[in-house]
């Protein structure tokens, strides 16, 4: 008896031994979790105008044709281009849900916005995407039949869907973006032809559409959650070891960075230091952003971009999306602005009134560049003015531009002769 009484102390002590040489289970870091969420603003209008674009959505599949070989045609909210025959499906599919999106965008003050993370974008936004589609055909149309009052009218609709989309994040946001850029680079062509009266109504059109546009730090901060939502989900499959999931969520692209992750199932202290890394740079990149677009002036240099392969290979996955959206958000309000100004100042050449010699006519807020804080740069002649923005260095070179009209100084977009 008393040699088995030792033979069980002895096991239990090699299991003991045993059990002290296992590594410590790692602790990653919780980069995303519903309190961390964007608090959702529960109302009224953004339900409406997510319900048109679901039943937009939901009309164009239904919709879907089978050829002779049965193969299902793609639905027409996916596509890019559109024949006349095309247009005139859309316009069928969107029905009502046209006036219902605009109503709804008129009241609203921002979106019932959850966060996706490696999803894909919501559904609504296809329908969206096509309506404010429509909107851009009438432009084109009213301008083919020199009808340009409905022009106008058409480019304030396309201006108020687009800008009911910038409380979102960075989906909603450049779809939002595309409708106010496509509505005011089709509307610059024609400044010269119209009169000062629709000159004015066009720079009220727009400028009323853009009353509740949203301030671009509201989509830099929904944009921050969406990334660490997707990082976190990254972050989720990596750890039970779902690599197929994984690369099914960001696609067939990203095999490679897949593969590297494999290659840390056994050395989880360096995926998790790689993961910390990612959500502590869209963190600091995500403050700087803010903080420029409150004060640039004194914002600084942005975060140090680190060159380490295996870093950068992951990161474009989650941490990239902010670094386009910003430059495009402040070129499309920048440029929306420019818009407006310019409406009101060829309205005053065409009906030969005196220019004003500042811009403290106008509004602080319309006046004001979004790339320095500062207000715009405007100097004038007697029937002559010239208008611009600083750009993304900040510097007043004299309004000298490229052919983009992008850099060093931004310019309204001019028509091509």
């Amino acid at each position: 008896m008393p040699r088995i009484g030792t033979q069980v102390v002895f096991g239990l002590f090699l299991l003991v031994i045993a059990g002290c040489g296992k590594p410590a289970p790692t602790n990653y870091t919780k980069w995303s979790s519903p309190d961390s969420s964007p608090q959702v603003n529960d109302n009224d209008a953004s339900r409406k105008l997510m319900s048109a674009g679901m039943t937009v959505e939901q009309q164009a599949r239904l919709s879907v044709k089978i050829d002779s070989k049965g193969r299902p045609s793609a639905p027409l909210t996916t596509r890019t281009n559109f024949f006349p025959k095309q247009k005139a499906e859309a316009r069928k599919i969107i029905g009502n849900s046209r006036a219902a999106a605009l109503s709804a965008a008129l009241s609203l003050k921002s979106l019932n916005y959850v966060p996706t993370g490696l999803a894909q974008p919501p559904a609504y936004l296809s329908g969206l995407r096509l309506i404010g589609s429509s909107i851009i055909w009438d432009i084109e149309e009213a301008i083919h039949n020199h009808d340009y009052d409905n022009a106008i009218v058409a480019c304030g609709s396309a201006t108020l869907l687009g800008n009911s989309l910038m409380s979102g994040g960075a989906y909603e946001s450049s779809l939002g973006a595309a409708m106010i850029n496509q509505a005011r680079q089709k509307m610059v062509p024609i400044l010269g032809a119209l009169s000062g009266v629709q000159l004015g109504k066009l720079g009220s059109a727009v400028q009323k559409a853009s009353v509740n546009r949203p301030p671009i730090t509201v989509a830099i901060g929904n944009e921050r959650e969406n990334m660490l939502a997707g990082l976190q989900q990254a972050q989720d499959f990596f750890e039970a070891k779902k690599f197929s999931q994984l690369q099914e969520r960001i696609g067939s692209s990203a095999k490679d960075t897949v593969d590297m992750l494999k290659s840390m199932q056994n050395d989880s202290e360096r995926a998790r230091a790689l993961f910390d890394w990612i959500g502590s740079d869209i963190n600091a990149r995500a403050e700087w952003h803010l903080k420029m677009v409150q004060n640039p002036r004194t914002a600084g240099l942005g975060p140090k971009v680190d060159e380490k392969k295996a870093n950068l290979m992951l990161y474009r996955y989650f941490g990239s999306s902010i670094e386009n959206l910003v430059p495009l958000l402040k070129m499309t309000y920048c440029r929306t602005q420019l818009f407006i100004l310019e409406c009101y100042l060829k309205q005053k050449m065409k009906m030969q009134r005196p220019l004003p010699t500042n811009l403290s006519a106008f509004s602080k807020s319309a006046t004001i560049d979004p790339f320095t804080g500062d207000p715009f740069y405007y100097k004038a002649g007697s029937m002559t003015y010239v208008l611009y923005s600083a750009g993304e260095d900040g510097v007043d070179n004299l309004g000298d531009t490229d052919s983009s009209f992008r850099r060093p100084d931004v310019l309204l977009e001019k028509p091509h002769n």
